[in-house]
């Protein structure tokens, strides 16, 4: 039976870590503000980029300005030097097409930046469908943000939902599709639970539905 698998991709496929904290520091500098300590951008990873730089000090009337200006081109021009995939990354949606399932992504992250990256770490080619802010005038945690996605790409069956961060599993589980929470990526369930938590990428192989 074919499943749709939906994956969030910072954290979960794209190993980001480094790329983020330049990119949103160096917004955050350009406001003036002390340098942001590499953790306090990591957690907010899997929220939108605007509510990141509002949380991180940016006024909400100049988060465009920093965003285009700093944040953007900062993570494009580094990108080559920081993006990493997750281990085994490849490997698995390899094994996952093999086995009859779509792949699709649902992120909050840009649709240029998104882009960049997968095909810097060589696995755009994989996925049939992407969902991102520039798509929707929903985002995560809204459900609708999902659904969306859901309906265009015209799947009736399983959904198998892969995520790091509270916000994408209370839509996983407020759309009602079966949740897979990556412990190894940047956030914490609690106290949301999902139904199948992973250690790395490749335990995915091994849940129940996409073996």
């Amino acid at each position: 039976m074919s499943v749709l698998v939906v994956f969030d991709l910072d954290g979960v496929l794209i190993d980001s870590r480094a790329a983020n904290y330049e990119a949103f520091a160096r917004g955050v500098e350009a406001l003036g503000l002390p340098t942001p300590a590499e953790e306090a951008v990591v957690d907010l990873i899997g929220l939108s980029a605007a509510e990141m730089l509002q949380r991180l000090g940016c006024p909400s009337e100049r988060v465009g300005e920093i965003y285009e200006g700093f944040v953007k081109p900062h993570y494009l021009k580094n990108l080559p030097r920081l993006a990493r995939a997750v281990e085994g990354a490849a490997d698995v949606l390899t094994q996952l097409r093999q086995r009859g399932h779509r792949v699709v992504a649902c992120t909050s992250g840009d649709r240029a930046l998104q882009e960049r990256a997968l095909r810097q770490i060589g696995l755009r080619d994989f996925f049939e469908d992407m969902q991102t802010p520039d798509d929707s005038r929903f985002h995560k945690p809204q459900v609708e943000y999902l659904r969306e996605l859901l309906q265009r790409v015209g799947h009736e069956g399983l959904v198998v939902h892969v995520e790091d961060s509270q916000v994408g599993l209370q839509m996983g589980l407020d759309c009602g599709v079966t949740t897979v929470f990556a412990d190894y990526g940047f956030g914490k369930p609690d106290p949301l639970q999902p139904h199948f938590r992973i250690q790395k990428l490749s335990d995915l192989l091994e849940v129940e539905h996409v073996r």
